[in-house]
């Protein structure tokens, strides 16, 4: 055997042996893949498919009955206004909401904007679903399944998009053509409230979304690692969809018929040549008074509160906005620990009161809620003794009045006395009741555990009436987290 066939033969050899290594260590990895991550997925498409449906119905259920009422005033004040805006076969609040409800398109072949995470979890949920002789048997069907789920969400997503822009333009229209006749009507404001809301809920709805999971991250990393994967995302993506997958080379796709930036600058140079000497003054001043509109919009985004380049404006002219609205339940709770210390007397040794607290913000502005406490005792410095001096049970509420000073009151009852067993606490006598007011500063002073820190300093309105008289001016540090 000549010493080139030998060589053939072991470099046919050694690629048969690496591809199947490679092979091996694809399998592996692919039963690495977590059965935990598939069920986080599902519940998060099932969890977000929820909240947009259901927000989207409520929307539109609020916006046709005032919708309604604009057209009866319209009716009266201007019929042929009420015939432009209502007449026709126009698309209304209403006609939305009757097609939503029946599972229509409310805009037909409407396509979601593109969204990164969203096309990498389909595009890895179709992956495993390609691989199912590969991966655990016991994802097989939970693959299956999310992948379904995720298909329909995509479709989803379209739809809500197209509503979220129709009710822009429904917006305006209704707002153009009917405050000339009506006024600014009340339900022209309700509308514009409610279209800030939906816009800034979905918002908050798809981030909740794109926040992974360690079992997501896990997954992930491990898919990242097997080059076929890679390769099925280069040809399988949404992106691979709209501009064409690479070709076996690694060449671009042929993009033939989009425009190019050569393209675009002659074309503008062509149109300012033949508008005159003056063209290009006058486009530049048109660039700058576009410039400062858009700065006015980004300062009107600032003042709300909103740093994205994507939140929506607050409408103008409308007052009385709740961001909280815009917020999930979980959202809006706030939890929060405080301490409070007093010296020793006669009658009582040392105690630090430490209590946990359980807050919902109604808006903005306040917050309300309950919680508990627990009275330790230390004793002296002489003695240092730690023993049960009593508990508390709390209720608050928090109003700003400026900035980071809010107006904080309360109304606590407070077991005074040391204790052995829970039948000592049953006796409602022997509970001291304390009516707090005062005024309370939050210093955005973070760490890894908390969010947050608040100074609170108190009266307590009812500490003469107490046996015996207690302290009456009451300072707290709390921590929220």
């Amino acid at each position: 055997m000549s010493l080139f066939r030998l060589y053939i033969i072991v470099l046919l050899l050694t690629a048969c042996l690496t591809s199947k290594a490679q092979t091996d260590s694809t399998l592996q990895q692919l039963q690495q893949v977590p059965l935990k991550y598939i069920k986080q997925v599902d519940k998060k498409i099932d969890q977000y498919n929820s909240r947009i449906t259901s927000k989207t119905e409520k929307t539109l259920t609020k916006l046709s009955k005032w919708e309604n009422k604009i057209k009866t005033l319209l009716e009266k004040a201007n019929p042929e206004a009420a015939q432009r805006l209502f007449g026709n076969n126009q698309l209304t609040f209403t006609t939305a909401l009757e097609k939503y409800k029946n599972g229509e398109a409310v805009i037909a072949n409407e396509r979601a904007k593109y969204d990164a995470y969203t096309d990498k979890l389909n595009t890895s949920l179709g992956y495993l679903e390609k691989q199912k002789d590969n991966i655990n048997s016991k994802l097989i069907a939970p693959v299956k399944d999310a992948k379904q789920k995720a298909d329909s969400l995509q479709k989803q997503e379209a739809n809500t998009e197209a509503i979220e822009q129709f009710i822009k333009e429904r917006r305006k229209q209704l707002i153009d053509q009917g405050v000339q006749y009506i006024g600014n009507s009340k339900y022209l404001q309700k509308i514009s409230k409610e279209n800030y809301y939906y816009v800034e809920t979905l918002k908050n709805y798809k981030e909740l979304f794109h926040d992974q999971k360690k079992a997501e991250e896990t997954a992930l990393t491990i898919l990242n690692k097997i080059p076929a994967f890679e390769k099925f995302v280069q040809q399988n993506s949404m992106l691979a969809k709209l501009f064409g997958a690479p070709s076996a080379g690694g060449a671009v796709a042929n993009l033939a018929g989009l425009q190019t930036r050569a393209s675009v600058n002659a074309l503008i140079q062509n149109q300012i040549a033949a508008a005159g000497p003056n063209a290009q003054a006058q486009i530049m001043q048109n660039i700058q008074n576009a410039q400062a509109e858009l700065d006015k919009l980004k300062d009107r985004i600032l003042k709300s509160g909103n740093s994205s380049s994507d939140a929506e404006v607050p409408p103008s002219g409308v007052r009385g906005l709740n961001n909280t609205k815009t917020k999930t339940f979980k959202q809006r709770l706030e939890f929060g620990n405080n301490f409070q210390f007093e010296k020793n007397n006669s009658l009582v040794p040392a105690t630090a009161d430490i209590g946990l607290s359980l807050g919902y913000k109604l808006n903005d502005k306040s917050i309300i809620g309950i919680g508990a406490s627990y009275k330790m005792g230390m004793g002296s410095i002489d003695h240092i003794s730690i023993t049960h001096q009593g508990i508390g049970l709390r209720s608050f509420m928090d109003w700003q009045l400026k900035k980071q000073f809010y107006i904080s009151g309360g109304y606590e009852m407070n077991y005074n006395a040391a204790f052995k067993n829970i039948q000592q606490l049953q006796q409602y006598n022997d509970w001291q009741p304390s009516g707090l007011v005062g005024l309370s500063k939050k210093i955005n002073v973070k760490s890894k555990w908390t969010k947050g820190t608040k100074l609170s300093l108190l009266y307590d309105m009812l500490a003469h009436q107490h046996v015996p008289i207690s302290q009456p001016v009451v300072f707290r540090v709390g921590y929220n987290f």
